[in-house]
């Protein structure tokens, strides 16, 4: 059967696509999302040899933009040991569970992830939604199977299931209580419950622990005067089934700090409980303004560095040819990166990108202004 994989159309307004990625770039990572060795889970085994092949790019070039894409973009990784490759945001375009054909396929794609390390950056990639739940169940038992045999080689090192992401306060999520509606029921026994995740404990000591939680839950309503009815007792077990205690009542308390100091909420109780009921939340807009305007100022702070780079790029390869030559020989030197040459002659371009910061200083030094 034909393999297909999508792209949105959004891929080319993407604001970061538009301004921080190159021809070269683009063009790399449609290719990382589109090779006949992507998977469902966007982790899979592919050698440079066979990229360098596709592409009709040099061994070199492709390690460039392997490195280029992990340490600058931040959108993949690659094990050069197993010779495994992971799209870090692969889980929030083209992952979903679908029906059980596309689940039957996950859990074999699964099984067969080299670097159980992925498996845990795949988790934490995944939106907060059923899709975690069951990707989380998938790779929790999965470990399961892999610790039985890991005392048999004291070189196998199983993935670290401590390291996923805990439930955490989204505050930008419009339904973030509602958590027991993934589709698939052992999806519920896994969603982030710090208990199964840390300790490893039976599915039936945790729905024996959910009543005492929920006696804890019921005297925090009471100690902030909030009702406590039928309603809200139904509602708060559906959420034990997927959280930890921990999380439920840190997670109403900043929702109650943050009606508390809305001066137009009149009734705090009645709107938390509304919150409650219908799955919502109340957004704390100054700590998003913080955030956009601190990512902004990073954005406008690194635009200031690529221009200020396109320009010492520009001067320097208006200098005469003999002189470019004796700094491009000093900075490759210097660097102490013999492919640096090589790569030069496949893709300039990225050459560039790689020395434009030891070329801008070496052009400072003597005194070249651009």
């Amino acid at each position: 059967m034909a393999k297909f994989r999508q792209i949105q159309t959004s891929f080319w307004s993407n604001t970061y696509i538009q301004e921080e990625m190159t021809a070269e770039d683009k063009y790399f990572y449609l290719y990382l999302m589109t090779n006949e060795f992507t998977t469902q889970i966007g982790i899979y085994s592919i050698t440079k040899k066979q990229m360098a092949f596709d592409l009709g790019y040099s061994m070199e070039s492709v390690t460039a933009l392997l490195q280029r894409f992990e340490t600058y973009h931040k959108l993949i990784k690659y094990d050069v040991e197993s010779r495994e490759i992971i799209l870090l945001k692969w889980a929030e375009n083209n992952l979903n569970i679908g029906g059980k054909p596309v689940q039957d396929l996950i859990k074999k794609e699964i099984k067969q992830v080299k670097n159980k390390d992925f498996l845990a950056l795949m988790y934490s990639s995944c939106p907060e939604n059923s899709l975690k739940n069951f990707i989380g169940l998938l790779i929790y038992k999965n470990n399961d199977s892999y610790n039985e045999t890991a005392n048999e080689s004291s070189d196998v090192s199983s993935i670290n299931l401590s390291n996923f992401e805990k439930n955490k306060k989204t505050n930008n999520s419009n339904n973030f209580y509602e958590s027991s509606n993934a589709p698939l029921n052992e999806a519920v026994a896994i969603n982030n419950k710090e208990e199964i995740i840390n300790n490893n404990h039976d599915h039936n000591n945790i729905n024996n622990n959910i009543y005492g939680d929920l006696k804890k839950i019921k005297q925090w309503f009471v100690d902030n005067g909030i009702d406590f009815s039928k309603k809200h007792e139904t509602k708060v077990l559906e959420l034990l089934k997927n959280n930890s205690l921990g999380f439920i009542l840190k997670t109403f308390q900043d929702q109650l700090d943050i009606l508390k100091n809305k001066s137009d909420v009149k009734n705090v109780a009645a709107v938390f409980s509304t919150h409650l009921f219908k799955g919502t939340t109340e957004v704390n807009t100054k700590d998003i303004e913080k955030r956009e305007a601190e990512q902004e100022k990073i954005k406008n702070e690194k635009r200031k560095e690529y221009i200020n780079n396109d320009k010492a790029i520009e001067v320097f390869k208006n200098l005469p040819a003999e002189q470019q030559l004796e700094i491009e020989n000093e900075v490759i030197e210097k660097m102490n990166n013999p492919m640096l040459k090589e790569i030069k002659r496949n893709a300039e371009n990225v050459f560039y990108l790689m020395v434009s910061k030891e070329l801008k200083e070496k052009m400072f030094k003597l005194g070249i202004k651009f």
